[in-house]
């Protein structure tokens, strides 16, 4: 295919995708819903229970969209579409320049599984697009100059930038010396370098204001309280503490990758975390995540930040990643390395609905001062399962071993060791529940050794775009290096994710993963 045809079919996906999303939002725009009573339960973090049989959705299934039945096609989907009904009254898609509200219509129709599947068509085929059309060299100056992005977001969100220009909104200040005089002449600089990549924006000559972006930096407290270090990151902020997380300690990390695949010592340390952590960042003896106190700065920090990595997933499709009703009647669901327990909230509050009659218990095993942790906000959100026993921290016997986000925290021999532990404390019957991002290769095969894997596509798109839908899906892939930067962990594919499994006893036998998103859920038996 030449250049220009291949320029032309990514053309025509963006405009597909358009019709698309414009096609969601016209069928289903309705005004903003009154907001309902919040349960016992609820907290921005932890939703109210949906109800079981809305668990996958809340929007009308539409019919997929027809695919060539080969990657090597050369036929594209049929252009001749209807086009989206006007009539009705349109909901907008979400506007760049206004903060994010998580209820509001356009952001509730913005994830309706097409519009998001959608939605990545874009970013990827523009992102493709613009490396074809791109000069080189541009291309490889933002590839080896863009480590600038994270450190003025680092400086930014540790100023509290979100929540002073939130604060300045009404007023507008023409900058933020009158908070930060110090350091406003730098900050400026950064703020514009993050306007440029549309992360703020700027207003006026050097005043700036939030976006729907950067309005995810904002804690929603007060500019005093988030001043003091100790209290940002407490009962809010979960998607701050993910930014400041990974900007400090793994962002620095980050520029020792070559010393980890070359040093000398790399083979003494193959099973060991922090394989790249510099000494002199944090002090020798420790990990990246101290443990010596629950008052403790980046322990505060990284439990918070564990909790916005559910952005990683569609809406509670972990409710969906496995038959939970096939489960017996009071079986015991085990969350292994289950941090402060969100995982298994969002599965006791759904699946203990009194409707059910279920009686599920569920145990939340991991260090015990990231058990206290969870105690105490368990305590805050969900006493009354803590005090009947619903929800227990550590415990034995399983019907099911929930493994969400750890094992990529490991390399293959220590993983291997992880699985084989669960999988001698099981018996015949016990499932165990792999959470994690399941990487696609980024070229078209015809060979499939995953025949016996249902659910597992082996593509994610059609041509020309990358099965892999390559922008569109790069955190994944960064997230893959973090974790070997700063672990010796990695992100792995479904071949990987199977060759584990079975050298530790297990057999994954499904896969689930929602449009939109590399996070699935993989369901491994014993063998």
């Amino acid at each position: 295919m030449s250049t220009f045809a291949t320029l032309s079919a990514l053309q025509l996906v963006i405009a597909d995708a358009l019709d698309d999303i414009q096609r969601v939002f016209s069928q289903n725009s309705c005004p903003d819903p009154p907001s309902s009573p919040p349960s016992q339960c609820s907290s921005p973090v932890y939703p109210s229970s949906p109800d079981p049989s809305l668990a996958t959705s809340p929007f009308p299934a539409t019919p997929p969209a027809s695919f060539p039945p080969t990657p090597l096609s050369a036929t594209f989907p049929s252009t001749q579409r209807s086009p989206p009904n006007t009539d009705v009254p349109f909901v907008d898609y979400p506007s760049p320049d206004s903060p994010f509200v998580s209820n509001s219509a356009s952001e509730q129709l913005a994830l309706h599984p097409d519009a998001a599947a959608a939605a990545s068509r874009i970013v990827a085929a523009c992102g493709q697009m613009s490396s074809i059309v791109h000069k080189p060299f541009s291309s490889l100056c933002d590839a080896i100059m863009s480590y600038n992005l994270p450190a003025c977001m680092r400086l930014v969100e540790h100023l509290h930038v979100a929540e002073i220009l939130r604060e300045a909104e009404e007023d507008r200040q023409r900058d933020l010396a009158s908070r930060q005089e110090a350091v406003a002449p730098l900050s400026v600089h950064a703020l514009r370098l993050l306007s440029t990549h549309h992360i703020f924006r700027e207003t006026a000559p050097d005043t700036f204001a939030l976006t729907r972006v950067a309005s995810l930096l904002d804690s929603g407290k007060s500019v005093k309280a988030v001043f003091s270090k100790l209290t940002k990151y407490g009962d809010t902020g979960a998607t701050p503490a993910f930014v400041a997380l990974i900007t400090d300690e793994l962002f620095k990390s980050a520029a020792y990758l070559t010393e980890a695949f070359t040093g000398v010592q790399l083979s003494t340390l193959a099973s060991t975390p922090n394989l790249s952590f510099p000494a002199d960042v944090i002090p020798s003896g420790t990990t990246t995540i101290p443990s010596t106190s629950s008052s403790s700065f980046r322990l505060q920090r990284f439990s918070r930040a564990m909790v916005a990595t559910t952005e990683w997933e569609a809406p509670k499709a972990i409710l969906s990643g496995f038959d939970w009703y096939s489960l017996p009647k009071g079986s015991t669901i085990v969350d292994v390395g289950g941090g402060i327990g969100s995982t298994t909230m969002t599965l006791a509050r759904a699946l203990n609905d009194p409707r059910n009659n279920l009686n599920f218990r569920f145990v939340v095993q991991d260090r015990p001062i990231v058990n206290t942790l969870g105690i105490e906000a368990w305590r805050s959100k969900c006493p009354e399962m803590l005090e009947s026993g619903q929800v227990v921290f550590q415990g034995l016997h399983p019907a099911v071993y929930v493994l969400r986000v750890v094992l990529h925290d490991w390399p293959d021999e220590c993983a291997r060791r992880i699985l084989i532990n669960l999988r001698v404390a099981s018996n015949p019957e016990t499932r165990l529940v792999i959470a994690e991002h399941v990487l696609p290769l980024a070229y078209w095969t015809l060979n499939s050794v995953l025949a016996n894997v249902e659910g597992a596509e082996r593509t994610l798109v059609f041509p020309p775009l990358l099965p892999n839908l390559g922008k569109a899906s790069a955190t994944a892939y960064w997230m893959d290096l973090i974790m070997h930067i700063t672990f010796n962990g990695k992100e792995r594919t479904l071949r990987e994710f199977c060759a584990l499994a079975l050298s530790a006893g297990w057999r994954v036998t499904r896969m689930t993963r929602p449009e939109g998103t590399l996070f699935a859920y993989l369901v491994c038996e014993p063998i």
